[in-house]
């Protein structure tokens, strides 16, 4: 399934808290990879929640981050999330 409602809750020089629903559809989620891109485009892999929350610490400042999130399950990835940017 596709997580949902993907947004910042907290943020500091730094670092950034992100929280979002877990998908209405699919699976059992195992697990969320956490994605991020500093041009949009080209994502990367940054982290791996058990929750459906997380608290990314040592990001990049001064710098447009773009984030998503996929639930992850023994079937696969899920779709991605909405997509928010900040500039820490």
């Amino acid at each position: 399934g596709q997580c949902r409602a993907l947004e910042i809750v907290n943020q500091g020089s730094g670092w950034v808290q992100i929280d979002w629903k877990e998908p209405a559809d699919g699976g059992k989620v195992a697990a969320y990879k956490i994605q991020r891109s500093e041009n949009g485009e080209a994502f990367a892999d940054v982290a791996t929640a058990i929750e459906s929350e997380a608290v990314l610490i040592n990001q990049p400042t001064m710098t447009n981050l773009t984030y998503k999130v996929r639930a992850v399950n023994k079937a696969g990835e899920g779709l991605e999330s909405n997509t928010i940017s900040i500039v820490l």
